[in-house]
């Protein structure tokens, strides 16, 4: 009996000792950015300089959520810009019934971007937006996330205010559904959008998906949308590239 006992509790302190090298192990692995490959430098504007922050580098004061995984800053006629886009990675989400009594754990992930902004070098950064998304999913392939080397900053109308444009993906599927895709569009404070979904098979005579819908304010925009069109056209196909 006692033999037993004992090799019960060296079974208990294996597991457990075990257990903590493997949290040990993630919390070594932890880091607070992802280099990822977000921003698109070629197609940006040459004619604002723009730079990357390390993660040091990002102002302490600044409010945002997730893993970073790209960080840019320049300057433009509205002042001092950094643009923080972010992700979280997968984790539970409680799914509520409609009683709100009872729920079944799914899985979520989400994305950020920021863009904070200060007038002069005497001026605090103050959020001139967010962007937030989100996947909720039971599916067997899932993501969420900015299309690599996709971001970019111009200056298309030349007024020397900075335009952000943000292509991003929440894909669930158990099948061949295409995902949904978007491009987020700043001017200042105001918003220009492309909606639509993921092209598959793209490469075959089988191609599917890939439309879109633009928002209202883009009719009178023919510089804004023209740049947008064939950015979505660069970004459409999956190909792989979010697996």
């Amino acid at each position: 009996m006692k033999q037993l006992t004992s090799l019960a509790l060296l079974l208990i302190t294996c597991v457990s000792y075990g257990q903590i090298k493997t949290n040990q192990e993630k919390f070594r692995q932890l880091e607070p950015t992802i280099t990822l490959g977000i921003w698109d430098k070629e197609n940006s504007t040459p004619n604002i300089q723009i730079n990357v922050l390390s993660y040091d580098d990002i102002p302490k004061s600044l409010d945002f959520r997730g893993t970073v995984v790209e960080a840019l800053t320049w300057v433009d006629a509205s002042g001092r810009n950094i643009l923080i886009q972010t992700v979280t990675g997968h984790f539970n989400w409680k799914g509520y019934d409609d009683n709100q009594m009872e729920y079944t754990l799914q899985d979520k992930s989400e994305l950020y971007a920021y863009l904070f902004q200060k007038k002069d070098l005497n001026s605090d950064y103050q959020k001139v937006w967010r962007i937030y998304d989100y996947t909720e999913c039971n599916g067997l392939d899932w993501f969420t996330g900015f299309s690599p080397k996709a971001t970019t900053i111009t200056d298309l109308n030349k007024n020397g205010i900075a335009e952000v444009s943000i292509p991003y993906v929440s894909i669930c599927r158990g099948g061949m559904d295409p995902g949904i895709q978007k491009i987020i569009f700043y001017e200042g404070h105001t918003k220009y959008a492309l909606r639509g979904e993921t092209m598959l098979m793209c490469d075959t005579e089988d191609a599917y998906g890939g439309t879109f819908n633009a928002s209202d304010n883009l009719n009178e925009k023919k510089e804004f949308m023209a740049f947008l069109t064939k950015q979505w056209d660069a970004t459409k196909c999956e190909n792989d590239k979010y697996w």
